[in-house]
């Protein structure tokens, strides 16, 4: 279990202040010390269960439990909500395990939200009792079914280690994670009025489009020489992907036409697999094989996308429609299982996304080239989340900084505001004194920091950052 270091520092300086070792009759060190890991958790009514996560200290060098109270409001247990281990008499035990540094129960929630005029529902939970040690920070901690903001809290997004496999999608105000494997998808069908494609950068793909209409006509003689232009690291290559800022008007597929003659024929590559090797410490390995080649064209009809889609050789193609999704950014295709797939949360209940990703470069000698990054954060841009970057210093920094402090004016709608920029790969960590302004769809503002590049291990893509609600 991943937690929060400046977490763990302060809940140790604070207990090793206020304790003795006089105290300890249980042969466990005063030091050990539990908390939650987060103070609050808001229920939208898609949510179903969450894990709440609690921290400790230090490892546990023993086995033992701690009991939580709680005291609901507007709700009753085994009717609105219940609990992964469940309560008894109005207490949940929880085991502590000798080795880990930290613990969690499960809370699912069993009725809807309540609707406009009705009263609002929560139930807080209190650690009461820890048999091998004591409790600090986050005692408390509240589960609301209603849609306010979190205060803020810590997150560790579950990129998948040195290969980062996974795309993690981050709403800031519920603390949702979506976890999605990066290879699901290939091609994203834009949803609203626009008819746009975007191509999945994280797998480093790339699209060029030919002069022909005909899909079948189309081998690989025909674009041999184009091919070796498609490449990362390629003077000229940043013309074959996706605008980086997210602005869905820069995409490298044209837009759609409601011409059938005016849709050409692309050719794509389809980048690299999802890496398997296991790199060196501090270092990545993101991109494994080669995917290979195929040509799409996308058509539009009755206001639905035509995908005819093949591999390079072939002179026949398949044809699948692909609908809008409302309330979504996209509807997603695999290539690969020929299936519209999963991906993204709703339209406006994500702000980030941890990626790898594609990004354009200048070249030292002149030109530009697409190139991969790891440890990439983007900002959801079609949903209008906003942000922008400080650089602390004596008088202002992230502890001090508050609501008077936002500069509004210096919010932009641009995913690559964070980017790559939060970390430093040189030294493995985080980059210092600089945090971040977001503001999500619904107005909410939140400063932003990172708090860790690597694990305990030095081993990359585990990062960490901490927030907290300033409006």
């Amino acid at each position: 279990m991943k937690y929060k270091s400046t977490l763990l520092s302060l809940l140790l300086l604070v207990f090793l202040t206020a304790c003795s070792d006089d105290d300890n009759d249980t042969g466990i060190s005063n030091d050990f010390v539990v908390a939650f890991e987060n103070s609050d958790f808001s229920f939208t009514n898609s949510d179903s269960e969450k894990e709440i996560n609690l921290v400790f200290s230090e490892e546990a060098s023993q086995n033992g439990t701690l009991s939580i109270i709680y005291t609901e409001n507007n709700l009753s247990y085994g009717t609105d909500f219940t609990t992964i281990p469940a309560a008894n008499n109005g207490v949940i035990e929880i085991s502590i395990e000798a080795g880990t540094t930290g613990t969690s129960f499960t809370f699912e929630k069993l009725t809807p939200n309540p609707v406009e005029g009705e009263e609002l529902k929560s139930v807080e939970f209190l650690i009461t009792e820890v048999n091998t040690g004591m409790t600090q920070g986050n005692t408390s901690f509240t589960a609301n079914f209603f849609d306010a903001p979190s205060s803020g809290g810590s997150l560790a997004p579950e990129l998948g280690g040195p290969n980062q496999g996974n795309q993690v999608y981050i709403d800031l105000s519920s603390k949702n994670q979506k976890i999605v494997p990066r290879d699901r998808w290939d091609l994203a069908f834009n949803s609203s009025n626009e008819f746009r494609v975007k191509l999945n950068s994280s797998l480093f793909m790339m699209a060029a489009k030919l002069e022909t209409t005909n899909i079948d006509e189309v081998v690989a003689n025909d674009v041999s020489e184009l091919q070796n232009q498609m490449q990362l690291l390629q003077d000229g290559s940043n013309e074959y992907v996706d605008e980086p800022s997210g602005d869905i008007s820069g995409t490298t597929i044209d837009e759609i036409s409601i011409t059938i003659e005016e849709n050409k024929v692309y050719l794509l590559n389809m980048g690299n697999t999802v890496g398997t090797d296991t790199p060196e410490i501090g270092s990545v390995a993101v991109a494994g094989e080669a995917r290979g080649w195929m040509k799409v064209r996308v058509l539009q009809e009755n206001g639905n996308y035509i995908l005819q889609y093949a591999d390079l050789e072939t002179s026949s193609h398949n044809e699948v429609t692909i609908s809008k999704t409302s309330g979504y950014n996209f509807t997603f295709f695999s290539l690969v299982t020929e299936n519209v797939v999963e991906v993204e949360p709703e339209a406006l209940q994500w702000d980030l996304n941890f990626t790898v990703f594609t990004e354009v470069l200048d070249l030292p000698g002149g030109g530009q080239t697409a190139y991969g990054f790891s440890d990439y954060v983007a900002t959801n841009v079609l949903a209008e989340t906003k942000a922008y970057g400080i650089s602390a210093n004596d008088n202002l920094n992230y502890q001090n900084f508050s609501l008077e402090d936002v500069d509004e004016n210096a919010l932009e709608i641009d995913q690559r505001i964070i980017g790559s920029h939060w970390r430093d790969v040189f030294t493995q960590s985080v980059t210092p004194n600089l945090f971040y302004i977001i503001e999500d769809s619904d107005g909410n503002l939140y400063k932003l920091r990172f708090t860790a590049l690597v694990n305990e291990n030095g081993i990359r893509g585990y990062p960490a950052f901490e927030y907290k609600l300033l409006n």
